[in-house]
Protein backbone atom coordinates (compact mmCIF):
# COMPACT_ATOMS: atom_id res chain seq x y z
CA UNK A 1 0.00 0.00 0.00
CA UNK A 2 1.63 3.48 -0.97
CA UNK A 3 2.11 5.67 1.36
CA UNK A 4 0.85 9.25 1.06
CA UNK A 5 2.89 11.22 3.06
CA UNK A 6 2.70 14.41 0.73
CA UNK A 7 -1.64 14.12 0.93
CA UNK A 8 -3.95 15.16 3.96
CA UNK A 9 -7.90 14.45 4.02
CA UNK A 10 -10.35 17.55 5.48
CA UNK A 11 -13.53 15.56 6.61
CA UNK A 12 -16.62 16.97 6.00
CA UNK A 13 -17.80 16.54 10.00
CA UNK A 14 -20.83 19.54 10.27
CA UNK A 15 -23.82 17.95 8.98
CA UNK A 16 -26.71 17.66 11.89
CA UNK A 17 -28.82 14.92 10.22
CA UNK A 18 -32.26 16.86 10.33
CA UNK A 19 -33.27 15.36 6.95
CA UNK A 20 -32.20 11.87 7.84
CA UNK A 21 -34.43 11.69 11.13
CA UNK A 22 -35.49 9.45 12.88
CA UNK A 23 -32.12 7.62 12.04
CA UNK A 24 -30.25 10.49 14.00
CA UNK A 25 -32.52 11.46 16.76
CA UNK A 26 -30.78 10.09 19.94
CA UNK A 27 -33.97 11.44 21.78
CA UNK A 28 -36.71 14.37 21.02
CA UNK A 29 -34.99 17.25 20.17
CA UNK A 30 -31.64 15.60 20.46
CA UNK A 31 -29.65 15.06 16.79
CA UNK A 32 -26.56 12.95 16.26
CA UNK A 33 -24.50 14.04 13.66
CA UNK A 34 -24.49 12.50 10.53
CA UNK A 35 -21.10 11.17 10.63
CA UNK A 36 -22.29 9.44 13.98
CA UNK A 37 -24.79 7.48 12.39
CA UNK A 38 -24.23 3.77 12.89
CA UNK A 39 -23.94 1.31 9.41
CA UNK A 40 -22.57 -2.45 10.04
CA UNK A 41 -21.07 -1.89 13.60
CA UNK A 42 -19.29 1.17 13.57
CA UNK A 43 -20.08 5.13 13.65
CA UNK A 44 -19.90 6.51 10.05
CA UNK A 45 -17.15 8.86 10.77
CA UNK A 46 -14.94 5.56 11.56
CA UNK A 47 -15.64 3.91 8.75
CA UNK A 48 -14.21 6.86 6.56
CA UNK A 49 -10.98 7.40 8.64
CA UNK A 50 -10.69 3.44 8.58
CA UNK A 51 -11.24 3.45 5.07
CA UNK A 52 -8.96 6.02 4.32
CA UNK A 53 -5.95 4.83 6.79
CA UNK A 54 -5.97 1.86 5.18
CA UNK A 55 -5.10 3.68 1.61
CA UNK A 56 -2.39 5.23 3.43
CA UNK A 57 -3.18 8.65 4.77
CA UNK A 58 -1.89 10.07 7.81
CA UNK A 59 -3.06 13.53 8.59
CA UNK A 60 -6.79 14.60 8.90
CA UNK A 61 -8.12 18.49 9.67
CA UNK A 62 -12.14 17.77 10.38
CA UNK A 63 -14.30 20.45 9.98
CA UNK A 64 -17.07 20.45 13.23
CA UNK A 65 -19.86 22.52 13.40
CA UNK A 66 -21.31 23.48 16.66
CA UNK A 67 -20.96 22.52 20.35
CA UNK A 68 -22.72 19.06 20.07
CA UNK A 69 -21.11 18.42 16.63
CA UNK A 70 -17.99 18.85 17.73
CA UNK A 71 -18.32 16.86 21.18
CA UNK A 72 -19.72 13.86 19.26
CA UNK A 73 -16.99 13.61 16.47
CA UNK A 74 -14.03 13.84 19.50
CA UNK A 75 -15.68 11.41 20.98
CA UNK A 76 -15.78 9.15 18.33
CA UNK A 77 -12.11 9.57 16.91
CA UNK A 78 -10.07 11.86 19.67
CA UNK A 79 -7.09 13.09 18.17
CA UNK A 80 -6.52 9.94 15.62
CA UNK A 81 -4.83 8.18 18.23
CA UNK A 82 -6.71 4.45 17.99
CA UNK A 83 -6.67 5.25 14.02
CA UNK A 84 -2.15 5.77 14.72
CA UNK A 85 -2.80 9.26 12.34
CA UNK A 86 -3.02 12.81 13.42
CA UNK A 87 -6.73 14.26 13.77
CA UNK A 88 -6.82 18.16 13.93
CA UNK A 89 -10.06 20.17 14.34
CA UNK A 90 -11.62 23.34 12.39
CA UNK A 91 -11.24 26.04 15.38
CA UNK A 92 -14.84 26.94 17.02
CA UNK A 93 -14.16 30.68 15.99
CA UNK A 94 -15.05 29.61 12.76
CA UNK A 95 -18.37 28.08 13.39
CA UNK A 96 -20.63 31.32 12.92
CA UNK A 97 -18.79 32.00 9.78
CA UNK A 98 -18.63 29.46 7.55
CA UNK A 99 -21.41 29.12 4.86
CA UNK A 100 -20.66 25.98 3.35
CA UNK A 101 -18.37 23.35 2.47
CA UNK A 102 -15.72 25.45 0.09
CA UNK A 103 -16.04 28.22 2.58
CA UNK A 104 -15.36 25.91 5.46
CA UNK A 105 -12.47 23.91 3.25
CA UNK A 106 -11.10 27.62 2.22
CA UNK A 107 -11.20 28.32 5.79
CA UNK A 108 -9.54 25.22 7.25
CA UNK A 109 -6.18 25.86 4.40
CA UNK A 110 -5.61 29.28 5.30
CA UNK A 111 -5.77 28.41 9.36
CA UNK A 112 -3.43 25.65 8.96
CA UNK A 113 -1.45 26.94 6.31
CA UNK A 114 -1.76 24.05 3.94
CA UNK A 115 -0.12 24.27 0.67
CA UNK A 116 -0.24 21.14 -0.96
CA UNK A 117 -2.75 18.33 -2.21
CA UNK A 118 -5.82 17.63 0.09
CA UNK A 119 -8.67 14.89 -0.26
CA UNK A 120 -11.95 16.40 0.41
CA UNK A 121 -14.66 13.83 2.21
CA UNK A 122 -17.76 13.92 3.86
CA UNK A 123 -18.11 11.73 7.01
CA UNK A 124 -21.21 10.47 6.41
CA UNK A 125 -21.51 8.23 3.57
CA UNK A 126 -19.38 5.43 2.41
CA UNK A 127 -17.02 5.17 -0.71
CA UNK A 128 -15.80 2.29 -2.54
CA UNK A 129 -12.49 3.32 -4.22
CA UNK A 130 -8.50 2.82 -4.66
CA UNK A 131 -6.77 5.83 -3.71
CA UNK A 132 -3.71 5.72 -5.49
CA UNK A 133 -5.17 6.12 -9.39
CA UNK A 134 -7.05 8.72 -8.44
CA UNK A 135 -4.23 10.81 -6.80
CA UNK A 136 -2.00 9.78 -9.97
CA UNK A 137 -4.54 10.70 -12.51
CA UNK A 138 -5.10 14.23 -10.68
CA UNK A 139 -1.72 15.03 -10.54
CA UNK A 140 -1.79 14.14 -14.11
CA UNK A 141 -3.80 16.57 -15.12
CA UNK A 142 -2.52 19.05 -13.34
CA UNK A 143 -5.80 20.79 -12.26
CA UNK A 144 -6.52 22.06 -9.19
CA UNK A 145 -9.70 19.76 -8.23
CA UNK A 146 -10.99 16.52 -9.41
CA UNK A 147 -14.09 15.24 -8.30
CA UNK A 148 -14.62 11.12 -7.46
CA UNK A 149 -17.73 10.32 -10.09
CA UNK A 150 -20.15 7.87 -9.48
CA UNK A 151 -21.97 6.14 -12.22
CA UNK A 152 -25.50 5.50 -12.43
CA UNK A 153 -28.13 4.46 -14.63
CA UNK A 154 -30.64 7.23 -15.81
CA UNK A 155 -33.70 6.06 -13.37
CA UNK A 156 -31.26 7.03 -10.16
CA UNK A 157 -30.22 10.06 -11.28
CA UNK A 158 -33.58 11.49 -12.44
CA UNK A 159 -34.44 14.24 -10.35
CA UNK A 160 -32.10 13.10 -7.57
CA UNK A 161 -28.83 13.74 -8.38
CA UNK A 162 -27.06 16.08 -10.08
CA UNK A 163 -25.50 14.97 -13.72
CA UNK A 164 -21.12 15.85 -14.95
CA UNK A 165 -21.14 16.37 -18.62
CA UNK A 166 -17.27 15.13 -19.61
CA UNK A 167 -15.04 15.37 -22.20
CA UNK A 168 -13.43 11.60 -23.44
CA UNK A 169 -10.52 12.61 -21.19
CA UNK A 170 -12.57 13.27 -18.35
CA UNK A 171 -12.71 17.60 -18.19
CA UNK A 172 -15.61 18.78 -16.65
CA UNK A 173 -17.46 21.01 -19.06
CA UNK A 174 -20.91 21.27 -17.33
CA UNK A 175 -23.04 20.37 -14.08
CA UNK A 176 -26.81 19.60 -14.95
CA UNK A 177 -28.64 19.63 -11.86
CA UNK A 178 -31.48 17.05 -11.04
CA UNK A 179 -32.23 16.50 -14.45
CA UNK A 180 -35.76 14.72 -15.56
CA UNK A 181 -36.52 11.75 -17.17
CA UNK A 182 -37.25 13.44 -20.40
CA UNK A 183 -34.13 16.12 -20.05
CA UNK A 184 -31.59 13.60 -20.09
CA UNK A 185 -33.44 11.68 -23.14
CA UNK A 186 -33.23 15.12 -25.03
CA UNK A 187 -29.57 15.83 -23.85
CA UNK A 188 -28.23 12.73 -24.99
CA UNK A 189 -30.62 11.99 -27.96
CA UNK A 190 -30.67 8.03 -27.50
CA UNK A 191 -34.63 6.66 -28.64
CA UNK A 192 -33.94 2.82 -27.94
CA UNK A 193 -35.10 2.61 -24.44
CA UNK A 194 -32.57 -0.10 -23.97
CA UNK A 195 -29.76 1.68 -24.88
CA UNK A 196 -31.02 4.97 -22.98
CA UNK A 197 -31.35 2.25 -19.65
CA UNK A 198 -27.70 1.59 -19.88
CA UNK A 199 -26.38 5.41 -20.88
CA UNK A 200 -23.67 5.11 -17.78
CA UNK A 201 -24.00 8.91 -16.31
CA UNK A 202 -21.54 10.60 -13.82
CA UNK A 203 -22.46 11.87 -10.66
CA UNK A 204 -20.81 13.46 -7.94
CA UNK A 205 -19.98 11.82 -5.10
CA UNK A 206 -18.72 14.00 -2.50
CA UNK A 207 -14.93 13.72 -2.50
CA UNK A 208 -12.64 15.95 -3.64
CA UNK A 209 -8.60 16.20 -4.68
CA UNK A 210 -7.71 19.67 -4.25
CA UNK A 211 -4.35 21.97 -4.70
CA UNK A 212 -4.60 23.42 -2.21
CA UNK A 213 -2.14 26.53 -3.06
CA UNK A 214 -4.60 27.03 -6.18
CA UNK A 215 -7.67 26.97 -4.40
CA UNK A 216 -5.78 29.59 -2.04
CA UNK A 217 -5.53 31.81 -4.51
CA UNK A 218 -9.09 32.28 -4.91
CA UNK A 219 -9.80 34.21 -1.80
CA UNK A 220 -8.43 37.09 -3.22
CA UNK A 221 -11.24 36.81 -6.35
CA UNK A 222 -14.02 39.49 -6.04
CA UNK A 223 -16.44 36.95 -7.38
CA UNK A 224 -15.64 34.06 -4.70
CA UNK A 225 -15.24 36.79 -2.30
CA UNK A 226 -19.04 37.65 -3.24
CA UNK A 227 -20.16 34.02 -2.93
CA UNK A 228 -18.51 33.37 -0.05
CA UNK A 229 -21.06 36.45 1.97
CA UNK A 230 -24.14 34.22 1.25
CA UNK A 231 -23.06 30.51 0.42
CA UNK A 232 -20.04 28.93 -0.98
CA UNK A 233 -20.72 25.13 -1.39
CA UNK A 234 -18.64 22.46 -3.37
CA UNK A 235 -21.41 21.35 -5.74
CA UNK A 236 -23.70 23.78 -5.97
CA UNK A 237 -20.93 26.99 -6.35
CA UNK A 238 -17.72 26.38 -6.25
CA UNK A 239 -17.55 23.94 -9.10
CA UNK A 240 -19.40 25.41 -11.59
CA UNK A 241 -18.10 28.52 -11.16
CA UNK A 242 -14.80 27.26 -11.87
CA UNK A 243 -16.16 25.18 -14.99
CA UNK A 244 -18.29 28.51 -16.33
CA UNK A 245 -14.73 30.33 -15.83
CA UNK A 246 -12.81 27.83 -17.93
CA UNK A 247 -10.88 26.55 -15.00
CA UNK A 248 -9.65 22.67 -15.55
CA UNK A 249 -11.86 20.24 -13.16
CA UNK A 250 -11.79 16.17 -14.26
CA UNK A 251 -13.75 13.69 -13.05
CA UNK A 252 -12.12 10.24 -11.59
CA UNK A 253 -14.61 7.33 -11.66
CA UNK A 254 -15.24 5.55 -8.57
CA UNK A 255 -16.03 1.94 -8.16
CA UNK A 256 -19.03 2.78 -5.70
CA UNK A 257 -20.52 5.68 -3.20
CA UNK A 258 -23.08 4.57 -0.40
CA UNK A 259 -25.50 7.26 0.05
CA UNK A 260 -27.12 7.09 3.64
CA UNK A 261 -29.24 9.72 3.50
CA UNK A 262 -32.71 8.26 3.70
CA UNK A 263 -33.79 4.85 4.75
CA UNK A 264 -34.48 3.64 1.41
CA UNK A 265 -30.72 4.38 0.42
CA UNK A 266 -29.38 3.52 4.04
CA UNK A 267 -30.78 0.06 3.20
CA UNK A 268 -29.10 -0.42 0.48
CA UNK A 269 -26.28 0.44 0.82
CA UNK A 270 -26.29 -2.05 3.54
CA UNK A 271 -27.53 -4.72 1.91
CA UNK A 272 -24.89 -4.10 -1.16
CA UNK A 273 -21.84 -3.68 1.30
CA UNK A 274 -22.71 -7.54 3.00
CA UNK A 275 -22.88 -8.95 -0.42
CA UNK A 276 -19.65 -7.78 -0.84
CA UNK A 277 -20.17 -4.79 -3.61
CA UNK A 278 -17.71 -2.38 -1.40
CA UNK A 279 -14.48 -4.00 -1.33
CA UNK A 280 -13.15 -0.97 1.30
CA UNK A 281 -15.91 -2.40 3.52
CA UNK A 282 -15.15 -6.05 3.05
CA UNK A 283 -11.72 -5.41 3.67
CA UNK A 284 -12.59 -4.36 7.34
CA UNK A 285 -15.62 -6.35 8.21
CA UNK A 286 -12.58 -9.01 8.81
CA UNK A 287 -13.42 -12.66 8.15
CA UNK A 288 -17.14 -13.90 7.66
CA UNK A 289 -18.67 -17.20 9.66
CA UNK A 290 -19.84 -18.30 6.72
CA UNK A 291 -18.05 -17.44 3.31
CA UNK A 292 -20.15 -18.78 1.00
CA UNK A 293 -23.45 -16.95 2.32
CA UNK A 294 -21.58 -13.98 3.54
CA UNK A 295 -22.21 -14.44 6.97
CA UNK A 296 -20.51 -12.62 9.92
CA UNK A 297 -21.41 -13.91 13.59
CA UNK A 298 -19.29 -12.67 16.51
CA UNK A 299 -18.27 -15.44 18.46
CA UNK A 300 -20.10 -14.24 21.63
CA UNK A 301 -22.99 -14.58 20.09
CA UNK A 302 -22.15 -18.17 18.70
CA UNK A 303 -22.33 -18.73 22.55
CA UNK A 304 -25.00 -17.62 23.56
CA UNK A 305 -28.24 -19.78 24.67
CA UNK A 306 -31.64 -18.33 24.09
CA UNK A 307 -33.87 -19.10 26.96
CA UNK A 308 -36.54 -21.02 25.17
CA UNK A 309 -34.43 -23.70 23.73
CA UNK A 310 -31.53 -23.71 26.14
CA UNK A 311 -29.04 -24.30 23.04
CA UNK A 312 -25.99 -22.14 21.97
CA UNK A 313 -26.62 -20.58 18.17
CA UNK A 314 -23.99 -22.75 16.72
CA UNK A 315 -25.92 -25.33 17.57
CA UNK A 316 -29.40 -24.03 16.41
CA UNK A 317 -27.03 -23.27 13.07
CA UNK A 318 -25.72 -27.27 12.96
CA UNK A 319 -29.12 -28.55 13.98
CA UNK A 320 -30.84 -26.57 11.29
CA UNK A 321 -32.83 -24.72 13.86
CA UNK A 322 -32.30 -20.76 12.83
CA UNK A 323 -31.79 -19.79 9.02
CA UNK A 324 -28.99 -16.88 8.97
CA UNK A 325 -28.09 -15.40 5.32
CA UNK A 326 -27.42 -14.45 2.73
CA UNK A 327 -25.88 -11.24 3.62
CA UNK A 328 -26.00 -11.16 7.46
CA UNK A 329 -23.72 -9.66 9.99
CA UNK A 330 -24.46 -10.39 13.96
CA UNK A 331 -22.52 -8.01 16.54
CA UNK A 332 -21.74 -9.34 20.16
CA UNK A 333 -23.98 -10.97 22.73
CA UNK A 334 -26.89 -11.60 21.08
CA UNK A 335 -29.33 -13.95 21.83
CA UNK A 336 -31.44 -16.22 18.58
CA UNK A 337 -34.26 -18.06 19.34
CA UNK A 338 -35.38 -21.58 17.19
CA UNK A 339 -37.39 -21.33 14.08
CA UNK A 340 -35.99 -17.57 13.41
CA UNK A 341 -35.22 -16.33 10.02
CA UNK A 342 -32.83 -13.54 9.07
CA UNK A 343 -31.80 -12.59 5.95
CA UNK A 344 -29.85 -9.43 4.00
CA UNK A 345 -29.64 -7.48 7.46
CA UNK A 346 -27.48 -5.95 10.18
CA UNK A 347 -27.93 -6.78 13.99
CA UNK A 348 -25.55 -4.67 16.27
CA UNK A 349 -24.88 -6.32 20.27
CA UNK A 350 -26.65 -7.27 22.69
CA UNK A 351 -29.99 -7.79 20.89
CA UNK A 352 -32.28 -10.19 21.19
CA UNK A 353 -34.90 -12.27 18.51
CA UNK A 354 -37.01 -14.58 19.90
CA UNK A 355 -39.06 -17.91 18.06
CA UNK A 356 -40.31 -17.92 15.45
CA UNK A 357 -39.22 -14.01 14.37
CA UNK A 358 -38.23 -13.12 10.88
CA UNK A 359 -35.98 -10.34 10.00
CA UNK A 360 -35.00 -9.36 6.34
CA UNK A 361 -33.32 -6.31 4.77
CA UNK A 362 -33.47 -4.63 7.78
CA UNK A 363 -30.93 -2.36 10.54
CA UNK A 364 -31.18 -3.32 14.13
CA UNK A 365 -29.19 -1.50 16.05
CA UNK A 366 -28.02 -2.06 19.64
CA UNK A 367 -30.05 -3.50 22.87
CA UNK A 368 -33.44 -4.23 20.84
CA UNK A 369 -35.66 -6.86 21.72
CA UNK A 370 -37.64 -8.68 18.39
CA UNK A 371 -40.62 -10.51 19.81
CA UNK A 372 -41.87 -13.76 19.15
CA UNK A 373 -42.85 -14.19 15.34
CA UNK A 374 -42.39 -10.50 14.39
CA UNK A 375 -41.46 -9.93 11.09
CA UNK A 376 -39.80 -6.94 9.71
CA UNK A 377 -38.98 -5.90 6.47
CA UNK A 378 -37.31 -3.24 5.02
CA UNK A 379 -37.02 -0.97 8.13
CA UNK A 380 -34.71 0.17 10.89
CA UNK A 381 -34.80 -0.79 14.69
CA UNK A 382 -33.58 1.96 16.83
CA UNK A 383 -31.35 1.54 20.18
CA UNK A 384 -32.90 -0.25 23.18
CA UNK A 385 -36.56 -0.35 21.42
CA UNK A 386 -38.50 -3.12 21.85
CA UNK A 387 -41.03 -5.14 19.23
CA UNK A 388 -43.51 -6.93 21.52
CA UNK A 389 -45.27 -10.11 19.51
CA UNK A 390 -47.15 -12.77 20.28
CA UNK A 391 -47.25 -16.08 17.90
CA UNK A 392 -51.18 -15.36 17.88
CA UNK A 393 -50.78 -11.72 17.30
CA UNK A 394 -47.54 -11.44 15.32
CA UNK A 395 -46.17 -7.53 14.76
CA UNK A 396 -45.32 -6.54 11.30
CA UNK A 397 -43.37 -3.57 10.28
CA UNK A 398 -42.21 -2.99 6.68
CA UNK A 399 -41.58 -0.73 3.87
CA UNK A 400 -38.99 2.00 5.32
CA UNK A 401 -40.21 2.41 8.44
CA UNK A 402 -37.51 4.17 10.51
CA UNK A 403 -37.69 3.67 14.63
CA UNK A 404 -35.97 6.08 16.72
CA UNK A 405 -34.01 4.62 19.79
CA UNK A 406 -36.47 3.59 22.83
CA UNK A 407 -39.50 3.18 20.34
CA UNK A 408 -41.79 0.14 22.11
CA UNK A 409 -44.61 -1.18 19.93
CA UNK A 410 -47.16 -3.33 21.11
CA UNK A 411 -48.57 -6.95 19.71
CA UNK A 412 -50.50 -7.15 16.83
CA UNK A 413 -48.99 -3.59 14.96
CA UNK A 414 -48.79 -2.99 11.46
CA UNK A 415 -46.74 -0.34 9.91
CA UNK A 416 -45.72 0.29 6.53
CA UNK A 417 -44.97 2.64 3.98
CA UNK A 418 -42.12 5.53 4.90
CA UNK A 419 -43.30 5.77 8.90
CA UNK A 420 -40.63 7.41 10.77
CA UNK A 421 -41.23 6.91 14.60
CA UNK A 422 -39.58 9.17 16.97
CA UNK A 423 -37.65 8.05 19.95
CA UNK A 424 -39.16 6.60 23.24
CA UNK A 425 -42.79 6.51 21.88
CA UNK A 426 -45.44 4.08 22.43
CA UNK A 427 -47.06 2.28 19.42
CA UNK A 428 -50.27 0.60 20.74
CA UNK A 429 -52.19 -2.23 19.34
CA UNK A 430 -55.35 -0.54 17.55
CA UNK A 431 -53.41 2.14 15.61
CA UNK A 432 -53.76 2.80 11.95
CA UNK A 433 -50.92 4.73 10.49
CA UNK A 434 -50.88 5.83 7.12
CA UNK A 435 -47.86 5.83 4.56
CA UNK A 436 -45.29 8.38 4.59
CA UNK A 437 -46.42 9.56 8.44
CA UNK A 438 -44.21 10.83 10.64
CA UNK A 439 -44.85 10.72 14.58
CA UNK A 440 -43.08 12.78 16.58
CA UNK A 441 -44.86 12.86 19.67
CA UNK A 442 -47.83 11.22 21.50
CA UNK A 443 -50.15 13.38 20.24
CA UNK A 444 -49.34 12.19 16.56
CA UNK A 445 -49.91 8.51 18.15
CA UNK A 446 -53.00 9.49 19.77
CA UNK A 447 -54.48 10.99 16.41
CA UNK A 448 -54.36 7.87 14.70
CA UNK A 449 -56.30 5.24 17.39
Amino acid sequence: MAQFTDLVGIGLAGGQGVRARPLTLKAPGYLRSKAAMSFLGRRLIRWAMRILTAEGMKDFYIIAHGKENRYQIKVMIGYGEEFGVNVMYSPVKYDVLTTGSADSTLRMLEYWDLTGPCLVFPTDSIIDFDLEPMYRAHLESGAAVTVAAMTRAPDQVAEKYGLMLTTPDGRIREFVEKPTLAELRDHFAVHEEREFDQLPLLTNAGFYLIDARALRELSGNAEIASLRRSRLDFGKDLLPWRVGNGHPVFAHTVRRIGDLGNVEDFLDTMVDALHGRFESVSRLLGPPFDPDRGVWIAPESLAMRDALSGKTLMEKLEEGLVTIGPAVRIGRYCEIGPGVVITESNLDDDIEVREGASISRSQVRDGAIIGPNAVLRDVVIGSMSEIRSEPSNPTEIEGGVALGDEVVVHAGVRLSGDIAVYPRLKIPAGISVPAGTELAGSDDVLRYL
